[in-house]
């Protein structure tokens, strides 16, 4: 997490909105782990079938974490990854004109 934090923290002057989704902790366990980090990328929680978290993850057919998209202007999916990949996700940013 602290190197989507680096990130967020760089490109969010340039244009990158930013929303990690947590499914399997507790609000209490999620909370303290932004607070102790110093987090300030925004974080969605929950998971629970039924809830807007789990409706995100069906949606875009999460199956396993860190799942990882860009979505453009237009909401359209840019580019997905599963697993961390800053390579690709700063070239799916630089394609979309964020860098």
């Amino acid at each position: 997490m602290p190197h989507l934090e680096k990130l967020y923290k760089e490109m969010k002057p340039k244009g990158l909105e930013m929303i990690t989704v947590n499914s399997g902790d507790s609000k209490q366990t999620i909370t303290g782990y932004w607070s102790k980090e110093k987090f300030t990328m925004p974080v969605g929680m929950g998971g629970s079938q039924g809830s807007s978290t789990y409706a995100i993850f069906a949606k875009f057919g999460v199956q396993a974490f860190p799942t990882n998209y860009v979505i453009d202007a237009n909401g359209r999916v840019a580019w997905r990854s599963v697993g961390f990949d800053e390579a690709g996700l700063r070239a799916a940013l630089k394609k979309l004109g964020v860098q």
